[in-house]
């Protein structure tokens, strides 16, 4: 399932926080004791006999089976799974500012995604997210339309349902958007990320991050302060916001309505054009490389 080149870049360092969780480990089942000395006794390795056993390899390529049953994988865990559950958490927390919760919810969006992936034999890691997407996006490139609509439908569809579970938006309150007025908006958000007021604020932001800092940590910080003024600032700030110049509302609230259209039209090379020139010079004007902690391949 692919993130637009927006949301894999300024979520990139969701990948990163889950990549040292384990699929057992992450589900923290209470095992008893003689399933835990066998756990133990596999030194890590899933799916094995013995410690001897080589290291996991994944699919050589993707074909629809493999595709098909990773997305409802993570659909599954993210509906009735830990994916789910630490949304609800995330819901719970309303003294959470939103960056936080956001950042939160990719967190365990990806690491769900990077725990279905490491059943196969994927790399828990970029690494492994990175050969995946680039599997999936050769396969789909060969596939038929209507395997290609299926596939989409179904990307679009648990973005959604991660959105609304966790920010407990209701169907009813969701918006459709045609492909014009979203290039229209993306024009709208791609010209706003690129003004002179807004590459300021992310230079002024970032330089004040303390320069004794663990770069990952600096990384990450930069990251969410990128991540931070993309929201505030493009989506939802100024009068008229853009959310509400569009009609999907005020505030924060309106912000993941409007993520909710957007996933209809996530593939679509002219918003991806637009968000990805946009985003070179973001993250030029923070001091970060475009592959720096990003989850390879990414949802508008």
């Amino acid at each position: 399932m692919f993130l637009s080149a927006s949301s894999r870049v300024i979520h990139s360092a969701a990948i990163r926080a889950s990549r040292q969780v384990s699929l057992l480990a992450a589900t923290r089942l209470p095992l008893a004791a003689t399933t835990a000395a066998t756990l133990s006794s596999t030194n890590g390795r899933f799916f094995s006999d013995g410690p001897t056993m080589k290291e996991p390899t994944p699919p050589a390529a993707m074909d629809e089976e493999i595709a098909m049953g990773i997305q409802r994988a993570t659909q599954m865990y993210m509906r009735h799974g830990i994916g789910k559950q630490r949304l609800d958490e995330i819901y719970v927390d309303s003294s959470m500012p939103f960056i936080s919760r956001w950042q939160k919810m990719m967190e365990s969006f990806l690491g769900t995604q990077v725990h279905v992936l490491a059943g196969l034999g994927y790399s828990p890691d970029e690494n492994g997210m990175g050969l995946y997407n680039h599997q999936l996006g050769t396969w789909l490139q060969n596939s038929d339309p209507d395997t290609q609509e299926r596939m989409r439908t179904m990307g679009r569809d648990i973005w959604r349902e991660v959105l609304c579970t966790t920010f407990r938006v209701k169907e009813e309150d969701l918006k459709d958007l045609d492909i014009v007025e979203a290039r229209k908006m993306m024009y709208r958000v791609s010209e706003k990320m690129q003004d002179d007021t807004t590459l300021q604020l992310i230079a002024k932001k970032c330089e004040a991050i303390e320069p004794g800092t663990d770069e990952q940590l600096k990384t990450a910080a930069k990251h969410g302060a990128v991540q931070d003024i993309l929201v505030n600032h493009v989506y939802i700030g100024g009068e008229p916001s853009i959310v509400s110049e569009f009609g999907f509302g005020e505030g924060e609230e309106g912000y993941v309505i409007l993520q909710c259209a957007m996933a209809e039209h996530q593939s679509d090379p002219l918003v991806a054009q637009y968000v990805g020139t946009a985003m070179m010079k973001i993250m030029n004007a923070a001091g970060l490389d475009m592959g720096q902690g990003a989850a390879p391949p990414a949802k508008s």
